[in-house]
């Protein structure tokens, strides 16, 4: 004996309820990414503020903390959605664990 069941309203309800419990989270990544976006320009000019500095440095002050000229010149040229402060702190920290060994 063969029964067959029917699951073709099963789906289209498990679908509904899918997408009911999917626009939170949907929404919560469009505020997120609207946050982000309004919040881009401060953050744009205060690394680049914080790049200003490190360019006024002295050669001595920038050896000090492990940063050369060129390393401040490329990270002036990264794009403008990069922060360039995070590739700096990047750069001191490899050259710190290759000194190291």
């Amino acid at each position: 004996m063969t029964t067959i069941v029917s699951f073709i309203g099963a789906t289209a309800d498990n679908r509904r309820q899918n997408r009911r419990q999917a626009s939170p989270s949907r929404l919560y990544r469009f505020a997120c990414a609207a946050t982000s976006a309004l919040l881009w320009l401060p953050r744009f000019w205060k690394t680049r503020g914080e790049l200003a500095v490190l360019a006024a440095m002295s050669e001595c002050e920038r050896r000090d903390i492990g940063l050369t000229v060129f390393d401040v010149e490329n990270a002036l040229t990264l794009p403008v959605d990069r922060d360039p402060t995070e590739v700096l702190a990047k750069v001191v920290e490899d050259r710190r664990q290759r000194r190291e060994f």
